[in-house]
């Protein structure tokens, strides 16, 4: 039964097959993309996460990954609603038949403070980066790009496919993934969910040939994209940085654009530069960078793509005001839909 208000204790659980059956890609780009724009027009208060290295990243890796917890909080003053994802990342993890990434979203009121939602943070994580790769697409990509290329078969090589299949006219998916299984799982159901038919490349340089978007959506820990693989007029969506794209790419194509300074300046010059992003310090500094999606190129002051040869790339590593913003846009639509399970905490 739906309801417009809590009571008081009481919050809205939406497990993971209902965050996936609610949230639909094209409402989750435009949440994505209205994210952008009330960060650049400094309506969002948010941290960079906070990161709790289980092991540490600069010796080598355990069987199951280096493995981190974050806490993301952020607070979006347009929809009264404060956010907070704490995230389990394990890369590894698939080998032991567990998600790489695990999440929860715990969504609050800002009027009252009161807890509203527990929602499952991996499924929304999942959704959004795709979400804001395609914001950054929508403008470093050619508006009439129709190949798309996916390095990597696993959920957020699906959830890009799904965004970037509401804003661009795609007509041909070409895929690879290391693992045969996953390459067909993907396929079968990219055709009988979407309509779209995939072809399988043997390997990456074949899946990226002619390419308009490629998208690098992996577990690797060293690149598996080289920038002289990439055709002109391409746009690459990088979801992890340059742990699996040469840092080449950044110098060597027309523009590199981030998602918001204030997250990727981290992984970059920052604090978690070594430990995520693939960076080494000093491989790249701001200097290299074109602009970033929420105070530059969406406002307007820098330009995004110019011509139609260009080589763009955009790296993000997601904001915690992305992951709230998506969370709190579930949760209405849970409500309306009377979906979750309201359980009673005090």
């Amino acid at each position: 039964m739906s309801r417009d208000e809590p009571s008081p204790g009481e919050i809205l659980v939406v497990s993971r097959e209902e965050v996936e059956q609610l949230l639909d890609p094209a409402a989750c780009f435009q949440r994505c993309l209205d994210t952008f724009r009330w960060v650049g027009e400094g309506e969002v208060e948010q941290t960079n996460p906070v990161n709790l290295y289980v092991h540490d990243r600069l010796g080598p890796e355990p069987p199951f990954g280096h493995g981190a917890m974050q806490a993301f909080p952020a607070m979006i003053r347009p929809l009264g609603r404060a956010a907070v994802k704490w995230l389990g990342s394990y890369r590894l993890n698939p080998r032991r038949g567990l998600p790489a990434i695990s999440a929860l979203d715990m969504v609050s009121d800002i009027d009252t403070g009161m807890p509203l939602a527990l929602v499952d943070g991996t499924a929304v994580t999942n959704m959004r980066t795709g979400g804001h790769s395609t914001v950054g697409a929508s403008y470093l990509a050619r508006p009439e790009s129709s190949r798309l290329a996916i390095v990597g078969c696993g959920n957020e090589g699906w959830t890009h496919l799904l965004v970037l299949n509401e804003a661009f006219p795609l007509e041909e998916v070409v895929a690879f993934d290391v693992n045969p299984d996953q390459l067909a799982r993907f396929a079968r159901s990219a055709k009988e969910r979407i309509g779209i038919d995939v072809m399988a490349a043997p390997d990456v340089e074949t899946a990226v040939a002619g390419a308009d978007i490629i998208c690098i959506v992996t577990t690797a820990a060293r690149p598996v994209l080289m920038a002289d693989w990439v055709p002109p007029g391409a746009h690459v969506c990088a979801a992890t940085g340059f742990r699996d794209v040469e840092p080449a790419c950044a110098t060597e194509f027309d523009k590199w654009a981030v998602g918001w300074y204030g997250r990727d300046l981290e992984w970059i010059e920052g604090e978690e530069v070594g430990r995520l992003g693939g960076l080494q310090p000093g491989a790249l500094t701001r200097s290299d960078i074109h602009a970033d999606l929420a105070t530059e190129i969406l406002p307007g002051t820098r330009p995004g793509r110019e011509s139609g040869s260009e080589r763009t790339i955009m790296t993000h590593m997601g904001m915690p005001a992305l992951d709230a913003a998506v969370a709190s846009l579930v949760y209405d639509l849970a409500v309306d839909a009377g979906a979750g399970t309201w359980i009673e905490v005090f």
